[in-house]
């Protein structure tokens, strides 16, 4: 553990957004030691609230049974400086290579009780705006340079 304690505020939020709608929350705490800063990266990727828990047993069985690496799918986005940092998880995303490839990262949760049909419908209803996107921008997707890959924006 890299914090002693976590806050979480609210303890739960319905987000409604146009398309979809998921639980949110805000969590808050004070890393054990200034040195952790970097281990936040390492304990939210993936996140621990989209992979499971325990979170390092769930991290074993991830690595075991699937077929693809996760990339940056439900890693942290966002930023360190000073004594504060602030991560989102990174749910819904692409992006883009030199010449228009893309990696469409989403995902859904498949828990006791759940029907995979619908699971595999909400996915498929998450992964299918960045293709409308990307079909309707053919020409006109705004590119930000990093290295080799950029970021939709």
């Amino acid at each position: 553990m890299i914090c002693d304690e976590v806050v979480v505020n609210p303890s739960k939020a319905l987000r409604k957004l146009p398309r979809v709608q998921h639980l949110s929350a805000q969590l808050a705490a004070r890393l054990r030691n200034e040195d952790d800063e970097f281990d936040i990266l390492n304990a939210l990727h993936p996140s621990p609230a989209v992979c499971g828990l325990p979170t390092e047993e769930a991290r074993q069985f991830i690595r075991d049974y699937e077929i693809f690496d996760r990339g940056m799918y439900a890693g942290p986005v966002g930023w360190f400086g000073g004594a504060e940092s602030e991560f989102a998880v990174g749910i819904r995303s692409a992006l883009l290579g030199k010449g228009y490839s893309t990696l469409v990262y989403a995902g859904a949760g498949i828990v006791e009780g759940t029907n995979p049909s619908f699971e595999w419908d909400e996915l498929d209803l998450k992964a299918s705006q960045f293709a409308k996107l990307l079909q309707y921008q053919e020409h006109h997707i705004c590119y930000q340079e990093a290295g080799n890959m950029g970021t939709l924006i």
